[in-house]
C-alpha cells in the first residue's frame, strides 16, 4: 500500500495502492470451540449448523491479484498460495474489480472488490506528504466479475467520499470495510462514525501492509485506539486482521529488484462457520470471529456472565488482556484467562492477546448493555 505503488490518478477516480503483510503460523488444527459473544450472536450461530459445531476457517478478507492493476499474480494462482498456506477462504478485492477464479483443494475463492478512491483533493485536505486515498471493501458481493465505476462525488468531504463507497459496497450485496483508516491518514473518528451510522460493518484493525500505520505517530492515534472510540461512543463496527497482500510467488524477485513486497499470510481472520460462503458471511456478521496476526485460539467464550479464553499451547505464554471502554481492566500471564464482566461498570468489553513476539489475538466486543 505504499505511495509509490499508484495507477494513474484519473483511472475511474482511483489509483491503486499496494498493500502487504507478515509471516504467520499455518490455521490452528481443528478444535472444538465455543464463543458465545451474545444471545443474539450464540442465536446466529447455533444456526449455522444443527449438528457437530462447526469449526473455526481461517479467512482472507483483502488481498489482490493482476485485476487489480498494481500486482502480476494471477487470481488463481494466488488462490494456490492462499491453499498452500492454509486458509480455508479468501475473499479477492482488487481495486474496482471483481475478479472470480476457483480455488484448489476444498478453499473457497470468493468474490468482493476495493472500492478505491484515489483523489487530488478531499476535505479536509490530506496533511503534507499524503493524499485522498480513501478505500472501502465490498465483501461477499453477488455482481458479475468486471469492472466497477463510481460516479464523480457529490461533496469533497471525506465523509461523504467514503460514506459513498460504503452505500455502494451494500448496493453490491456485500459488507462494507473500511480498509487500513490510517494509511494516508484517510479515516479519523467523526469519519468511522459516521461510516458506522450510514451501515458499515468492518474496519481493519490490523492490515499488515508495512505502511498502513496500525501504531500511529505523535500526532495520531492507533486504529485500535480508533475502534476503541468508536466503541465507546456506540458504533457497533467489527474489526478485523487482513494481509492486503500484493506479491506472492513473486516475492522474492520483487525485493531482489529493490522493491517492496507486499506477502500474505499475516495478518486473517478465524471464523466459526460451516465452509461455504452463507454460512461464513453470517458469522462474520454476526461477530462470530477473531482477528489474529498469528496467534490461534482454543477457547473464546465471551457473555455477560462469564469470560473465557484459551491459548493455543504453541502460542503460550501469553498476555491476555481484558479491554472495557478502551481500558485495560483485568490480565492474565500464560494460557488461559477466566473474567467474570458482572459488575463492570463498562458499556463493552474485548480481548486482545499478545505473545512474546508480539504477534496479536483479538475478539470482537461484547456489548454489556442491551443493543
Amino acid at each position: 500500500m505504499n505511495g509509490s505503488h499508484f495507477l494513474p490518478l484519473g483511472l475511474a477516480l482511483a489509483g491503486v495502492v499496494g498493500c502487504d503483510a507478515r509471516a504467520t503460523p499455518a490455521r490452528p488444527a481443528s478444535i472444538s470451540i465455543s464463543i458465545s459473544i451474545s444471545p443474539a450472536i450464540a442465536t446466529a450461530s447455533a444456526s449455522v449448523a444443527a449438528g457437530a459445531a462447526p469449526r473455526f476457517l481461517k479467512g482472507q478478507l483483502h488481498a489482490h491479484t493482476d485485476g487489480s492493476g498494481d500486482s502480476d499474480t494471477p487470481a488463481a494462482e494466488a488462490a494456490t498460495w492462499y491453499a498452500e498456506h492454509g486458509f480455508d477462504f479468501v475473499v479477492f478485492t482488487d481495486h474496482n474489480r471483481v475478479t472470480e477464479t476457483r480455488a484448489p483443494g476444498g478453499m473457497l475463492a470468493l468474490r468482493g472488490v476495493e472500492l478505491t478512491q484515489n483523489l487530488r483533493r478531499c476535505e479536509p485536505e490530506p496533511e503534507p506528504g499524503d493524499a485522498c486515498l480513501l478505500h472501502v471493501n465490498a465483501l461477499f458481493v453477488g455482481s458479475t466479475p468486471g469492472r466497477i465505476t463510481l460516479e464523480p462525488p457529490p461533496s469533497l468531504a471525506r465523509a461523504e467520499l467514503y460514506g459513498r463507497a460504503v452505500d455502494r459496497a451494500i448496493a453490491l450485496g456485500g459488507i462494507a470495510q473500511l480498509n487500513h483508516p490510517n494509511f494516508q491518514h484517510g479515516a479519523d473518528l467523526d469519519v468511522l462514525l459516521a461510516l458506522a451510522a450510514r451501515g458499515l460493518t468492518l474496519v481493519e484493525i490490523d492490515n499488515r501492509a508495512i505502511d498502513s500505520g496500525n501504531e500511529g505517530d505523535a500526532r495520531h492515534g492507533s486504529t485500535e485506539a480508533l475502534w476503541d472510540a468508536a466503541l465507546l461512543r456506540g458504533a457497533h463496527v467489527l474489526g478485523t486482521a487482513t494481509d492486503d497482500a500484493h506479491h506472492y510467488g513473486d516475492a522474492a524477485a520483487t525485493r531482489a529488484r529493490g522493491e517492496t513486497a507486499y506477502v500474505g499470510d499475516r495478518g486473517f481472520v478465524m471464523v466459526r462457520a460451516a465452509k461455504n460462503e452463507a454460512a461464513i458471511r453470517a458469522a462474520i456478521v454476526a461477530g462470530d470471529f477473531y482477528g489474529s496476526t498469528g496467534i490461534g485460539l482454543d477457547r473464546v467464550d465471551l457473555a455477560r456472565d462469564g469470560v473465557a479464553v484459551d491459548v493455543r499451547p504453541g502460542d503460550a505464554p501469553a498476555l491476555i488482556e481484558v479491554i472495557a471502554d478502551g481500558q485495560v481492566i483485568a490480565t492474565a500471564r500464560g494460557a488461559a484467562l477466566r473474567f467474570d464482566p458482572r459488575g463492570t461498570k463498562a458499556s463493552y468489553l474485548r480481548v486482545r492477546v499478545t505473545d512474546a513476539a508480539g504477534r496479536k489475538a483479538f475478539t470482537q466486543p461484547l456489548w454489556l448493555a442491551p443493543r
